[in-house]
């Protein structure tokens, strides 16, 4: 606002709302097992975040370009671009997100879930 009588009565930033972390997922939510469901959880879970505090996206292949609103963080269990390294913390236009295997993938594959675990480590600052 540019009214000076509201900037003097409010000058604290106190509504100043940070983006959501946007989880993409290939399949709709509803779709998703119970295992997959958990799995997830648990994820959030572990980098201090829950269900409620992410926006769910739905996207059969990962394509930024698409959407009005960008995050700051993104957690990506869709496929995307071969010329993104999975488990890395990738920066793009003031976006950083780690590209996983699918969550029905992660239930069974120890090894991928270390990984991921390291790059939202770095992801996240925990």
């Amino acid at each position: 606002m540019t009214n000076p009588f509201f900037e003097s009565t409010y000058p604290e930033e106190l509504y100043v709302l940070s983006p959501k972390t946007f989880v993409v997922i290939s399949t709709p939510w509803e779709n998703a097992t119970e295992a997959e469901r958990q799995q997830l959880v648990k994820i959030l879970a572990a980098i201090k975040l829950n269900l409620e505090s992410v926006r769910i996206i739905v996207q059969s292949e990962l394509n930024l370009s698409t959407w009005i609103e960008k995050p700051k963080k993104v957690i990506c269990f869709s496929p995307a671009s071969s010329t993104f390294k999975k488990y890395e913390v990738i920066e793009a236009d003031g976006t950083a997100l780690v590209l996983s295997n699918p969550l029905a993938e992660l239930i069974q594959d120890d090894a991928s879930k270390r990984k991921l675990w390291l790059a939202l480590k770095q992801l996240f600052s925990v």
